[in-house]
């Protein structure tokens, strides 16, 4: 049954956590295999699923987040050569 019948479409999820997107969703917002999607916990106890296109980022301020993040997590060039 498409969406424009049904007011919401469910999904079960399996033992590992795992749920299969409905095929009109999938169809409607263009999700394929490998295409990432990103959840947002809303205050209100909401998960809002997006696709994300491309490799994008959203905005400057999370890039400088990412990298920021990454450089805690990881060794730099620089922090290398103060070890030695």
């Amino acid at each position: 049954m498409s969406l424009s019948h049904k007011k919401f479409l469910e999904a079960t999820v399996t033992s590992k956590g795992q749920v299969t997107i409905p095929a009109e969703i999938r169809r409607r917002s263009g999700i394929k295999k490998n295409t990432k999607v990103r959840f947002n916990m809303m205050e209100d106890g909401t998960v809002q699923m997006r696709v994300i296109k491309g490799c994008k980022m959203e905005g400057k301020e999370e890039l400088i987040t990412t990298i920021q993040d990454l450089m805690d997590k990881y060794k730099t060039g620089i922090d290398y050569l103060k070890d030695k």
